[in-house]
């Protein structure tokens, strides 16, 4: 009897998307006038079924806004709930939600602060397939063997986390709102743990005492450990991070004013472990003819996540009937959508949109205004692969805004690319094997094979009807062929 193995080979994988329109109304003074607007989403799933996913989640939308000359961020929070289908869903199954705002608008009409944010959700599930194959045929089968490595999901842990800062002896008299945003830098495996890495990047918008609005970049670093039994140091880890929540606060002390900020993360990961199968591919018999059932299988191999810095670089003009800029005064807004990601010749290469409100002054009128930027991008980046897969996510973590002639600003995006390098092959193994009529062997003493080029030893051995084995005893050449050599086998010796 054949020896026969199960085994599973899981993948992740994006399986669905859904785009939900998110509105939040606020009454504000009438006078009021809308400069920028930024949306920050979150979502977590709710329930799992076959086939779908439902989820919730809120959008925080911070306005910046004029109103009787002065510049203030309202901020107002809408919650939504949405779903999205995939036959890749299976019931119970624990799945990695990743939204993105890919449009958010706001606007004033008799009072009444309207904000709109369009909320494109990924949907990352664990796929699994079974595969049934034989390890060992019968004694006068012949088979081929390889290594197939085969990857599982062994722990998916999720937790929420508390990061908080201080900055000190910062020359502001109040602090008017707060947008952040969490990257993860790497994900390492241990025994019973995953270790994220990452931080936290804040704007924080302040005031002065002279009325003037600025603002304060603040990076908090973050490492965290999530748990599991499951976990040991050759596993390779997948991790997200989103920023639910953010406050900061302005204490003044006899040193100083300082800033404490604090903000709510939901950290996640996903931890894949592989193992070695060696499974039966090919058999022949000399004797029998057989009936054969292959399966084929789909095997996925991951690299542990990268996050890379890479700067894009732009231009806006002012038009000529707007406010000329005599300085920046923060920039809000921001964001990196990557359209397409893509290995070429071994490194990762991104495009996509970046861009931003640059809200500035004009000293003439003693006003502020905002203009808009955005700045499409197509470039390699600093990370090489072996993979031939990669998904990348874009976060914004710093502007670098400068004037040319008061009508001209020129701009820096810094931006940390997150990249997921994933390959997937497709195996065929031997399900089963059952022997059928007795073959006629050949009368002859000797069998003659001449080798075409590139054929291997065990498609010789097919050809010849005997064992692997027996082709390299009877003959001198050595595999793979380069094409005309003259391969015997002896009828009468070993097989």
């Amino acid at each position: 009897m054949s020896e026969v193995i199960k085994f599973d080979s899981d993948g992740i994988k994006r399986v669905a998307r859904a785009q939900a329109v998110v509105e939040a109304t606020k009454q504000v003074e009438a006078d009021t006038r809308v400069l920028s607007v930024t949306a920050t989403p979150s979502v977590r799933p709710s329930d799992v079924f076959a086939g779908e996913v439902r989820y919730s989640g809120k959008v925080i939308f911070d306005c910046v806004v004029l109103c009787g000359g002065k510049t203030e961020v309202e901020t107002v929070v809408a919650e939504f709930s949405d779903k999205a289908t995939s036959p890749d869903i299976t019931t119970g199954a624990t799945v990695g939600l990743v939204p993105e705002v890919i449009n958010a608008e706001a606007s004033i009409d008799g009072g009444t602060l309207k904000a709109v944010a369009v909320v494109d959700t990924c949907v990352y599930a664990v796929t699994s397939e079974e595969c049934e194959c034989i390890v060992k045929p019968d004694d006068d089968i012949f088979c081929e063997k390889k290594t197939l490595t085969v990857s599982n999901v062994v722990a998916q842990p999720t937790e929420t986390v508390y990061v908080s800062d201080t900055v000190y002896d910062v020359k502001a008299a109040e602090a008017v709102g707060t947008v952040s945003r969490a990257v993860v830098m790497s994900a390492e495996c241990s025994d019973g743990e995953v270790k994220i890495s990452g931080a936290v990047y804040s704007t924080v918008i302040t005031r002065t005492e002279d009325g003037m609005i600025s603002s304060v970049k603040v990076v908090s670093p973050f490492i965290k450990m999530l748990t599991s039994p499951s976990i040991n140091g050759d596993c390779t880890a997948y991790a997200t991070a989103c920023v639910s929540d953010a406050v900061s606060t302005l204490v003044t002390n006899v040193d100083g004013n300082n800033i404490e900020l604090s903000a709510t993360v939901v950290l996640s990961a996903t931890v894949v472990k592989t193992a070695e199968i060696s499974a039966v591919t090919d058999v022949f018999c000399a004797n029998s003819e057989l009936s054969v059932a292959e399966e084929k299988i789909s095997l996925y191999s991951c690299e542990k996540i990268t996050t890379v810095v890479d700067s894009i670089d732009g231009q806006v003009k002012i038009e000529p009937d707007r406010l000329a800029a005599d300085s920046v005064c923060f920039v809000s807004n921001t964001f990196c959508t990557v359209s397409d990601s893509r290995v070429e010749n071994g490194r990762v290469c991104v495009e996509g949109l970046a861009g931003g409100d640059i809200i500035y002054y004009n000293a003439e009128k003693d006003a502020v205004d905002c203009i808009a930027f955005r700045i499409p991008f197509s470039l390699p980046i600093a990370h090489h692969t072996e993979c031939k897969n990669v998904d990348v996510i874009g976060s914004v973590t710093d502007v670098n805004v400068r004037i040319r002639r008061e009508s001209v600003f020129d701009i820096k995006v810094e931006t940390a690319f997150t990249v997921r390098a994933y390959s997937c092959e497709e195996a065929s193994v031997i399900k089963s094997v059952k022997k059928g009529a007795e073959i006629t062997r050949p009368k002859a003493t000797v069998t003659v094979h001449i080798a075409k080029k590139g054929e291997t030893l065990w498609q010789v051995a097919k050809a010849l009807g005997c064992s692997p084995e027996s082709v390299e005893k009877q003959n001198q050449f050595t595999a793979p062929y380069s094409g005309g050599e003259r391969l015997i086998h002896y009828c009468g010796g070993k097989k």
